[in-house]
């Protein structure tokens, strides 16, 4: 596990969503209660500042922002549900928090249909941008997901119909960010230190950032335009040959 990076957030950073799925939302199911959608937010299911503190902190503003327009984590929610969530992870929006918050008046829950579409949404986007979990939130998944069917629940959001070339390609779990003490990870670091590998660049730079962590040259490798000249390069450079 990988412990939070908390400060230096600016919410400026990551600009906009462009996400235009609340037209069709209202009257719909929110995705984590079950009540209906009165007023309409797009809640990025994990959270831009949740992001930064997973590692979003070491990316270009570039980066932050095309993390932002990921459709694979943008979900209409009722706006007072998606402001009870706000910038909380799975461990830290509790039952207890949500019941008793006055967003929606009190009284609501969310839905074991609810918790499992967070969960597995939560998976899905950490590992493709390649954004660390802490011990908490860890284990919160990992006790939601037990319990939860094969496929996650159906709602209205947006997927992405095409790969971008800017979009991250290494897919790991999000709970094996660190490796045993005996193997090294490339992970956590920021453009500027990619940059300073010889032949990697400003383009390049990013596109590791994005992708990280790395356990292998292969891996390294795997990212467009690398190559194994340059992918071996950084190998060494951060964990020598």
């Amino acid at each position: 596990m990988v412990g939070e990076y908390g400060s230096g957030y600016d919410r400026d950073d990551w600009g906009p969503h462009n996400s235009g799925i609340c037209r069709e939302a209202v009257g719909s199911p929110d995705p984590y209660t079950g009540t209906p959608i009165d007023t309409c937010n797009v809640d990025h299911v994990v959270a831009l500042h949740e992001a930064h503190e997973s590692g979003g902190w070491g990316w270009l503003a570039s980066t932050k922002r095309q993390f932002s327009q990921d459709p694979a984590n943008h979900v209409a929610s009722r706006a007072c549900v998606n402001q009870s969530k706000g910038a909380d992870d799975i461990f830290e929006w509790s039952d207890a928090d949500i019941a008793s918050s006055s967003a929606c008046g009190g009284g609501y829950t969310v839905t074991a249909a609810g918790r499992c579409f967070l969960a597995v949404t939560t998976v899905a986007v950490k590992s493709e941008w390649g954004l660390t979990v802490d011990q908490a939130e860890a284990d919160a998944l990992a006790a939601t997901l037990a319990g939860c069917r094969d496929e996650a629940p159906e709602f209205l959001t947006e997927r992405p119909a095409t790969t971008t070339t800017s979009s991250p390609t290494t897919t790991v779990p999000p709970t094996t960010t660190v490796a045993p003490p005996d193997e090294c990870v490339i992970a956590g670091k920021t453009a500027a230190q990619y940059d300073a590998v010889s032949g990697i660049g400003e383009v390049l730079s990013t596109r590791l950032v994005a992708a990280q962590p790395f356990s292998s040259s292969a891996e390294l490798e795997a990212v467009r335009g690398i190559g194994p000249a340059r992918s071996d390069a950084v190998w060494s450079h951060f964990c020598g040959p």
